[in-house]
């Protein structure tokens, strides 16, 4: 059974991460585990200071609290479809300390097949999930993870892209993208922006295509100087209701994991982003090992 971890800090735009990934969760026969982070005590204490010890105790209830009304307000979501569907159990979990010390560990013991989490919160002031955190979690996390923006709808998710350099790891990338293709029922279209800063690299690129063409025959070139605003035009023009990128840290996509050019993207994006980890990491639990493909090759 798989299962899909959902980063909530309660705010309206976590609350319809959730509801996106409880109609995954539907369809690819998964369960879902919330998981909140609250504030921990501080590491050391003067002499001199007293900390109200009450005041992490208090943090930890109100988050047991405020997770429990998420999965009651998600079984009742569930509870008004009455068509013959798989329904997730949900749980919850909640910890204290920053979300990314021990995200891949709480990732690995309840085999998490993705997270999913909302592009910003209006909570982020006062928690660790949204804001700036979603860049340190696309380099903490070893999982694929689901940016699901503001007024997102997984009902109108039919069709897939995937925005790809050409690298030798999207071999293993195409077969997990594949799978999740079928799971869910998406149609995916492969897409392939040249720029002129990468042109000394396009002989090589397409050597990989060819390798590609064997899992996915069709794959769609385009130009353009930009390669964020190419996405966004693509997208658009090819009434692509999902993109997936995977997060390299060097290469064709460098700059479009920059925090302010991240932000951009993400921001103002009206569909789902996928984005899935760069293969030289450790760890992707995603029903197939991407790294161990990867190296392979």
């Amino acid at each position: 059974m798989k299962t899909i971890l959902v980063l909530t800090d309660f705010s309206e735009n976590a609350k319809i991460a959730e509801k996106v990934a409880l109609h995954l969760a539907i369809h690819a026969t998964a369960n879902l585990v919330l998981y909140n982070v609250y504030p921990g005590e501080p590491e050391s204490i003067s002499e001199n200071i007293i900390w109200p010890h009450s005041a992490h105790a208090s943090a930890e209830l109100q988050s047991i609290s405020n997770l429990q009304s998420e999965v009651d307000e998600l079984n009742e979501e569930l509870s008004k479809i009455k068509n013959k569907i798989h329904k997730p159990g949900i749980t919850h979990l909640g910890d204290a300390g920053t979300l990314t010390h021990r995200l891949n560990e709480i990732a690995d013991q309840n085999d998490a097949w993705m997270i999913v989490m909302g592009s910003k919160g209006e909570n982020y002031t006062r928690n660790v999930i949204f804001g700036s955190n979603v860049f340190k979690v696309l380099d903490k996390s070893n999982r694929p993870v689901l940016i699901v923006p503001e007024n997102a709808k997984y009902e109108y998710i039919q069709k897939m892209a995937y925005a790809t350099d050409l690298e030798k790891s999207d071999m293993a990338v195409m077969e997990w993208l594949n799978d999740f293709c079928k799971i869910l029922n998406l149609s995916l279209v492969v897409v392939h922006v040249s720029t002129d800063t990468i042109a000394s690299r396009e002989a090589s690129a397409k050597k990989t295509a060819k390798q590609i063409k064997t899992v996915m025959p069709d794959i769609m070139y385009f130009d353009g100087k930009n390669v964020k605003d190419s996405l966004h035009q693509i997208t658009e023009e090819m009434n692509v209701d999902l993109l997936a990128l995977v997060h390299r840290k060097y290469g064709f996509f460098d700059s479009l994991f920059h925090p302010s050019t991240t932000h951009k993207l993400i921001r103002h994006t009206r569909i789902p982003v996928l984005i899935l980890p760069e293969q030289s990491r450790q760890g992707i639990a995603t029903g197939k090992n991407l790294v161990s493909q990867s190296n392979a090759s």
